[in-house]
């Protein structure tokens, strides 16, 4: 009895400090790799937003940086990271600047609590299986800053919620009885991104599959603000995602 009771304390432990030692990448265009702990150092690779990543080592370089008029401080950390479901960098691990890492746990409360706002969300929860679990950006044209979540229902389907930042915020939510593209349940999503604005969106398959150069001017779309890129991870299936004409869109990517 004694040996389980103290079984269960060093596991309890154990997952606390794993817990603790978890951060996710709040940069929301990504945070480089670098292979010194400065910002002089040889790019390694680029870490995504909502990339998680655990600290190995913080160092005594200190850091003060200005972003859009915020002052951000920390320090240079030795990390190390999955390539996957996106690849970062071959390397085994690197060095970031931590001003742009926050605490998974305190990532998950700061979303729950946002959605506890919306009464759309009452039968949902977070899935933070799928990482990223949430994005920032215009995903709306209005230049606010919305919020684009991965939710789950009781029954384990993954929806995708929007909540739209503008003068009036709105609430979408993809996935439910009246989703724009019949899909009911979003758990294939394996990669999950944020496109940024003027990066042309196109379809690969129409009837079969076709190539970049083949797609017509009047088939390539170019917006001025943020689009979603949604794909299964291991297996053909996904496109972008993006608001137009009051709407969402879609364009198969195999």
């Amino acid at each position: 009895m004694k040996q389980s009771i103290i079984l269960l304390i060093t596991l309890f432990l154990t997952t606390l400090i794993y817990c603790q030692n978890e951060f996710i990448v709040v940069a929301e265009n990504g945070l480089f790799l670098r292979q010194e702990p400065n910002g002089k150092g040889k790019k390694i690779g680029k870490l995504y937003f909502g990339a998680e990543v655990s600290i190995i080592e913080k160092t005594e370089n200190s850091q003060t940086i200005v972003d859009n008029g915020e002052k951000i401080e920390g320090n240079w950390v030795k990390i190390n990271f999955q390539n996957f479901p996106t690849f970062i960098s071959s390397a085994e691990y690197g060095y970031v600047f931590d001003g742009y890492l926050k605490r998974k746990t305190e990532s998950v409360k700061e979303i729950e609590n946002e959605i506890a706002k919306y009464s759309e969300f009452d039968e949902l929860t977070l899935n933070t299986k799928i990482t990223p679990f949430y994005l920032k950006g215009d995903f709306f044209g209005d230049k606010k800053n919305d919020i684009v979540i991965l939710l789950k229902n009781s029954n384990g389907e993954t929806k995708v919620g929007f909540i739209n930042k503008g003068v009036e915020t709105k609430i979408y939510i993809l996935g439910n009885e009246n989703d724009p593209f019949n899909i009911t349940d979003y758990s294939w999503i394996g990669i999950f991104e944020k496109v940024n604005k003027g990066e042309v969106l196109w379809s690969n398959y129409e009837d079969d599959f076709i190539d970049f150069k083949d797609v017509p001017e009047n088939k390539r779309i170019i917006l001025n603000y943020n689009s979603l890129y949604m794909h299964a991870s291991e297996s053909c299936g996904g496109g972008f995602v993006f608001w137009k004409d009051e709407k969402f869109n879609w364009l198969q990517q195999e």
